[in-house]
């Protein structure tokens, strides 16, 4: 199971590394817009300093994730 999960892993990374390559300019800006909207953790609040992160490390890292692959596809920050 462990050499499946790891191809898959290497697929995917490999996948990420291809997109700019094959990606139009219509399909990066799309792309570079889909990763903005999921670059914060929308939790209702309207203080993000009230926001209690316990329990919510895994959506923060995902939400890291998404901007380090907006860094790196060179996507222009709002």
């Amino acid at each position: 199971m462990a050499d499946t999960a790891d191809a898959r892993l290497i697929a995917y990374g490999k996948l990420i590394e291809a997109l700019p390559g094959l990606l139009n300019a219509e399909g990066r800006a799309a792309l570079c817009d889909w990763l903005a909207e999921r670059q914060v953790m929308h939790d209702g609040q309207e203080d993000p300093g009230a926001v209690i992160v316990e329990g919510l490390e895994v959506e923060l890292a995902i939400a890291q994730v998404f901007r380090d692959l907006s860094e790196r596809f060179e996507c222009r920050q709002p």
